[in-house]
């Protein structure tokens, strides 16, 4: 390794392109990276750096009756021939659960969103597991991307004194205005004239996209110009949302498409707007990209959402499941180009105010850990 390089040991779930670019953008600066995870991503994101698939681990991890005995001395046995200077969990449940049930460190534990807010009060075992999880006698550091988020962490036992805001899981530094192409509408058969709205979300039942689509639906009924273009890349209720378009007479005026990580900026710089209805996030990556490529949007009042975007202030701020708010939002931008082009000038000064670098805010945060642990 480079002089001052770290050996740092992930565990999270690399399916997840949030956590293939934390690891990724610590690789880009010469740290050595390894990820441990019962899954991987299938984009080929993770190319270059050292994964170690549980099910490789300990083949007895293949069985769900026998895997919660053996993940404990697994990801021991792990940490003890990678040897970390740093260990960083993501997400409470599974995976942070493990982590502090070994007990590796020097350890940073970062809640993701939902995992805190809601999925650690669901019931009495899940609020205990995330009570270990958060590892309060054991964590040297919290990184989260939200007050929201770290409000949720303090109430299952973390030290507030420990935290600190990285905006970790989002790169926009790829994202910006200049990367707009109206082409990839009219390649759909879609009009010049076409005002594009973009739907952020994944097909899951809390992003609430059945009412994204009736609110559509019925802005379209006074913008007939309107069209719908989701980039979701996954989740379990696709059927669904084809099914309820369909019903709606939606499909000549939408479309959907997983869209690869390298055309995302242009697909966001394209649209016209966005929206996003999710019951909880925390500073999502999709939310912070559209800023960055200066795009307005209709927002649903969630936990940290409103900590970027004010009713007024870079868009439009509605109740989740109320169709007609939602719609005459829709509508509002659609009518209003000079609208549409002071939110979106507001979001490029405000994302780009408060980002900062987060490679090197983490750099910071492993070096006072390792510091600590070396005391």
């Amino acid at each position: 390794m480079a002089e001052g390089a770290l050996r740092i040991l992930g565990i999270g779930d690399a399916k997840s392109r949030h956590f293939a670019r934390w690891a990724r953008r610590l690789a880009e600066r010469g740290h050595e990276v390894h990820v441990a995870s019962g899954r991987v991503n299938p984009r080929g994101e993770l190319e270059g750096l050292h994964v170690h698939q549980f099910q490789e681990l300990d083949p007895l991890l293949r069985v769900p009756v026998l895997r919660r005995f053996r993940m404990v001395p697994a990801l021991t046995k792990l940490a003890g021939r990678v040897r970390p200077d740093v260990v960083h969990s993501h997400y409470l449940l599974p995976y942070g659960y493990w982590t502090a049930r070994a007990a590796l460190g020097p350890l940073v534990v970062s809640p993701w969103g939902k995992d805190a807010i809601v999925d650690a009060w669901q019931s009495p075992e899940a609020e205990q597991r995330a009570r270990v999880a958060i590892a309060p006698e054991l964590a040297l550091a919290y990184v989260v991307n939200s007050q929201a988020l770290e409000d949720a962490a303090v109430k299952l036992g973390a030290d507030r004194a420990k935290f600190h805001r990285i905006f970790w899981h989002a790169r926009i530094d790829a994202y910006s205005p200049e990367h707009a192409d109206r082409s990839r509408w009219r390649a759909l058969g879609w009009p010049d004239d076409a005002i594009v709205c973009l739907s952020l979300r994944n097909f899951r039942p809390y992003s609430n996209l059945d009412i994204v689509l009736r609110a559509f639906a019925k802005a379209r009924e006074e913008v007939p110009e309107l069209r719908l273009f989701s980039s979701a890349g996954g989740g379990w209720t696709r059927t669904e949302f084809d099914r309820l378009a369909t019903e709606l007479g939606l499909d000549p005026y939408m479309a959907v498409q997983d869209v690869p990580a390298a055309e995302l900026p242009s697909v966001n710089a394209s649209a016209d707007f966005a929206v996003t209805l999710a019951d909880v996030d925390s500073s999502p990556a999709s939310l912070l990209e559209t800023m960055a490529s200066g795009v307005p949007l209709v927002v649903g009042r969630a936990p940290s959402m409103e900590e970027w975007i004010q009713q007024g202030e870079g868009g439009e701020i509605v109740e989740r499941r109320d169709v007609d708010a939602v719609a005459a939002a829709i509508v509002r931008l659609a009518r209003d180009r000079e609208l549409r082009r002071r939110y979106g000038e507001r979001n490029l000064r405000e994302v780009h105010a408060r980002f900062g670098d987060p490679t090197a805010q983490l750099e910071e945060v492993y070096a006072a850990t390792v510091r600590h642990a070396e005391r």
